[in-house]
């Protein structure tokens, strides 16, 4: 298994931990590279990633540690620990432990779409906006003529 620990600028990468379900990895773009060395950090390449959302691109400050190189998995240090030959039987044992590594591209596990979320906001500023009041005039009580009862003698 090839490790890539050098990207440029451009390159398409993908990474896990940005949708709600941690399992789930996302495509993005690398667009600066830069050294944080000076901030006490290793003295190794830190990559600026854009993530597309619905909303406006997420950005992800990752290392080659944390990236994974195709859209397969696993990240970049996972990568380099497992040999080859390896890789399959320690899935397998991860998988009996509840970690799975396998990925389907197509699944959306839990995450919402475009649409709903739009839907979603349409329907709570619908809710928002509430029908003018009416009034009802109250009508004044209709009062009988008050009667007197004849009172009986008791005996």
């Amino acid at each position: 298994m090839t490790v890539k620990k050098r990207y440029a600028i451009g390159d398409t990468v993908w990474v896990y931990g940005i949708s709600r379900l941690n399992q789930k990895i996302t495509q993005g773009k690398i667009i600066k590279i830069f050294d944080l060395s000076d901030c006490g950090y290793d003295k190794e390449p830190h990559y600026m990633i854009q993530i597309p959302s619905p909303i406006e691109p997420l950005l992800e400050i990752r290392t080659w540690h944390t990236i994974s190189q195709d859209n397969k998995g696993p990240v970049g240090s996972y990568r380099e620990l497992i040999e080859e030959s390896q890789s399959d039987a320690t899935a397998k044992k991860l998988q009996q432990g509840g970690i799975n590594l396998q990925h389907e591209s197509n699944v959306d596990l839990d995450e919402p779409t475009t649409e709903q979320i739009n839907a979603a906001l349409d329907k709570s500023q619908q809710d928002l906006r509430l029908p003018p009041l009416v009034v009802k005039e109250t009508k004044p009580k209709v009062r009988r003529p008050a009667t007197k009862k004849r009172r009986t003698a008791v005996v």
